[in-house]
Protein backbone atom coordinates (compact mmCIF):
# COMPACT_ATOMS: atom_id res chain seq x y z
CA UNK A 1 0.00 0.00 0.00
CA UNK A 2 2.98 2.32 0.65
CA UNK A 3 3.95 2.29 -3.02
CA UNK A 4 0.48 3.53 -3.97
CA UNK A 5 0.66 6.50 -1.59
CA UNK A 6 2.16 9.56 -3.27
CA UNK A 7 4.05 12.17 -1.28
CA UNK A 8 1.23 14.70 -1.53
CA UNK A 9 -1.33 12.07 -0.47
CA UNK A 10 0.82 11.14 2.52
CA UNK A 11 1.26 14.80 3.40
CA UNK A 12 -2.49 15.49 3.21
CA UNK A 13 -3.19 12.48 5.42
CA UNK A 14 -0.54 13.73 7.86
CA UNK A 15 -2.06 17.23 7.90
CA UNK A 16 -5.53 15.79 8.57
CA UNK A 17 -4.00 13.78 11.44
CA UNK A 18 -1.98 16.67 12.88
CA UNK A 19 -4.35 19.60 12.36
CA UNK A 20 -7.67 17.92 11.66
CA UNK A 21 -10.45 17.74 11.33
CA UNK A 22 -9.93 20.35 8.66
CA UNK A 23 -11.48 21.53 5.42
CA UNK A 24 -9.89 20.96 2.02
CA UNK A 25 -9.61 24.75 1.86
CA UNK A 26 -7.47 24.72 5.04
CA UNK A 27 -5.23 22.10 3.41
CA UNK A 28 -4.91 24.32 0.33
CA UNK A 29 -4.00 27.26 2.55
CA UNK A 30 -1.33 25.20 4.31
CA UNK A 31 0.29 24.35 0.97
CA UNK A 32 -0.09 27.86 -0.43
CA UNK A 33 1.54 29.36 2.68
CA UNK A 34 4.44 26.93 2.62
CA UNK A 35 7.77 28.40 1.53
CA UNK A 36 8.36 25.13 -0.37
CA UNK A 37 7.33 25.53 -4.03
CA UNK A 38 7.13 21.73 -4.45
CA UNK A 39 3.63 21.53 -3.03
CA UNK A 40 0.74 22.67 -5.17
CA UNK A 41 -2.06 24.29 -3.24
CA UNK A 42 -4.17 24.71 -6.35
CA UNK A 43 -7.83 23.80 -6.17
CA UNK A 44 -7.23 21.52 -9.17
CA UNK A 45 -4.76 19.51 -7.09
CA UNK A 46 -6.28 19.48 -3.60
CA UNK A 47 -10.01 18.92 -4.21
CA UNK A 48 -9.59 15.92 -6.55
CA UNK A 49 -6.97 14.52 -4.16
CA UNK A 50 -9.38 14.78 -1.22
CA UNK A 51 -12.08 13.04 -3.28
CA UNK A 52 -9.60 10.26 -4.15
CA UNK A 53 -8.60 9.79 -0.49
CA UNK A 54 -12.26 9.65 0.49
CA UNK A 55 -13.04 7.11 -2.25
CA UNK A 56 -10.17 4.93 -0.99
CA UNK A 57 -11.66 5.07 2.51
CA UNK A 58 -8.66 6.85 4.01
CA UNK A 59 -10.58 9.95 5.10
CA UNK A 60 -14.15 10.74 6.01
CA UNK A 61 -15.96 13.97 5.51
CA UNK A 62 -18.49 15.61 7.79
CA UNK A 63 -20.55 18.65 6.87
CA UNK A 64 -19.91 21.57 9.18
CA UNK A 65 -21.38 25.04 9.43
CA UNK A 66 -19.37 28.09 10.35
CA UNK A 67 -21.71 31.06 10.38
CA UNK A 68 -23.47 31.08 7.02
CA UNK A 69 -20.77 28.97 5.40
CA UNK A 70 -21.04 25.27 5.00
CA UNK A 71 -17.90 23.17 4.65
CA UNK A 72 -16.66 19.63 4.83
CA UNK A 73 -14.36 18.72 7.68
CA UNK A 74 -12.14 15.80 6.84
CA UNK A 75 -10.51 13.44 9.28
CA UNK A 76 -8.66 10.16 9.03
CA UNK A 77 -10.37 6.81 9.14
CA UNK A 78 -8.68 3.82 10.80
CA UNK A 79 -7.54 2.74 7.32
CA UNK A 80 -6.16 6.24 6.70
CA UNK A 81 -4.19 6.13 9.96
CA UNK A 82 -2.72 2.82 8.83
CA UNK A 83 -1.73 4.26 5.46
CA UNK A 84 -0.20 7.28 7.22
CA UNK A 85 1.85 5.04 9.51
CA UNK A 86 3.09 2.94 6.60
CA UNK A 87 4.01 6.12 4.69
CA UNK A 88 6.05 7.31 7.67
CA UNK A 89 7.71 4.01 8.59
CA UNK A 90 11.14 2.68 7.77
CA UNK A 91 12.87 1.63 5.67
CA UNK A 92 13.14 4.94 3.87
CA UNK A 93 13.51 4.64 0.13
CA UNK A 94 16.67 6.02 -1.48
CA UNK A 95 14.75 8.81 -3.22
CA UNK A 96 13.47 9.99 0.18
CA UNK A 97 16.83 9.90 2.01
CA UNK A 98 19.13 10.65 -0.92
CA UNK A 99 20.11 13.77 -2.83
CA UNK A 100 16.90 15.57 -3.77
CA UNK A 101 16.21 16.74 -7.32
CA UNK A 102 17.67 20.21 -7.78
CA UNK A 103 17.01 22.15 -10.99
CA UNK A 104 19.53 24.81 -9.95
CA UNK A 105 22.30 22.23 -9.57
CA UNK A 106 21.29 20.69 -12.90
CA UNK A 107 21.61 24.05 -14.67
CA UNK A 108 25.03 24.66 -13.10
CA UNK A 109 26.18 21.36 -14.62
CA UNK A 110 25.57 22.80 -18.10
CA UNK A 111 26.74 26.41 -17.64
CA UNK A 112 29.57 25.68 -20.05
CA UNK A 113 27.04 26.14 -22.87
CA UNK A 114 26.91 29.86 -22.05
CA UNK A 115 29.41 32.63 -22.63
CA UNK A 116 31.35 33.73 -19.53
CA UNK A 117 29.29 36.93 -19.28
CA UNK A 118 26.07 34.87 -19.35
CA UNK A 119 27.46 32.42 -16.80
CA UNK A 120 28.22 35.25 -14.41
CA UNK A 121 24.75 36.77 -14.94
CA UNK A 122 23.21 33.37 -14.18
CA UNK A 123 25.22 33.01 -10.97
CA UNK A 124 24.41 36.57 -9.84
CA UNK A 125 20.69 35.88 -10.39
CA UNK A 126 20.95 32.50 -8.66
CA UNK A 127 22.68 34.12 -5.68
CA UNK A 128 20.06 36.87 -5.46
CA UNK A 129 17.08 34.49 -5.78
CA UNK A 130 18.43 31.83 -3.40
CA UNK A 131 19.15 34.48 -0.79
CA UNK A 132 15.61 35.88 -1.20
CA UNK A 133 14.22 32.38 -0.68
CA UNK A 134 16.55 31.80 2.28
CA UNK A 135 15.17 34.95 3.92
CA UNK A 136 11.59 33.75 3.39
CA UNK A 137 12.43 30.38 4.92
CA UNK A 138 14.30 32.08 7.78
CA UNK A 139 11.19 34.15 8.63
CA UNK A 140 9.05 31.01 8.44
CA UNK A 141 11.47 29.19 10.75
CA UNK A 142 11.46 32.08 13.23
CA UNK A 143 7.66 32.09 13.27
CA UNK A 144 7.65 28.40 14.17
CA UNK A 145 10.00 28.59 17.17
CA UNK A 146 7.04 28.30 19.53
CA UNK A 147 5.31 25.55 17.52
CA UNK A 148 5.59 21.89 18.40
CA UNK A 149 9.09 20.41 18.13
CA UNK A 150 8.53 18.58 14.84
CA UNK A 151 7.03 21.62 13.11
CA UNK A 152 10.02 23.71 14.20
CA UNK A 153 12.53 21.02 13.21
CA UNK A 154 10.93 20.78 9.77
CA UNK A 155 11.25 24.55 9.32
CA UNK A 156 14.82 24.43 10.64
CA UNK A 157 15.67 21.70 8.14
CA UNK A 158 14.35 23.90 5.33
CA UNK A 159 16.51 26.78 6.56
CA UNK A 160 19.63 24.61 6.74
CA UNK A 161 18.89 23.38 3.22
CA UNK A 162 18.58 26.96 1.92
CA UNK A 163 21.81 27.96 3.67
CA UNK A 164 23.54 25.04 1.92
CA UNK A 165 22.09 26.16 -1.44
CA UNK A 166 23.42 29.68 -0.86
CA UNK A 167 26.86 28.25 0.01
CA UNK A 168 26.74 26.14 -3.19
CA UNK A 169 25.98 29.20 -5.32
CA UNK A 170 28.86 31.06 -3.61
CA UNK A 171 31.20 28.20 -4.54
CA UNK A 172 29.98 28.30 -8.14
CA UNK A 173 30.67 32.06 -8.24
CA UNK A 174 34.19 31.50 -6.89
CA UNK A 175 34.74 28.70 -9.39
CA UNK A 176 33.75 30.96 -12.28
CA UNK A 177 36.45 33.46 -11.27
CA UNK A 178 39.07 30.73 -11.69
CA UNK A 179 37.96 29.70 -15.17
CA UNK A 180 39.95 30.90 -18.17
CA UNK A 181 38.15 33.56 -20.18
CA UNK A 182 36.83 32.53 -23.57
Amino acid sequence: MRATTSEIEGCVLALAWADGPMTPYAIRTEFLNSPNPQWSGSAGTIYPLVRRLKKRGWIRSEVSRKGKRKGNLISLTAAGRGVLRRWLCVPLQDWVAGVPPDPLRTRVRFLGALRVKEQRAFVREAARRTDEQRQIVERDCSSKRTADAFTFLTARGALLSMEARCAFVDEVAKGLKNLPRR
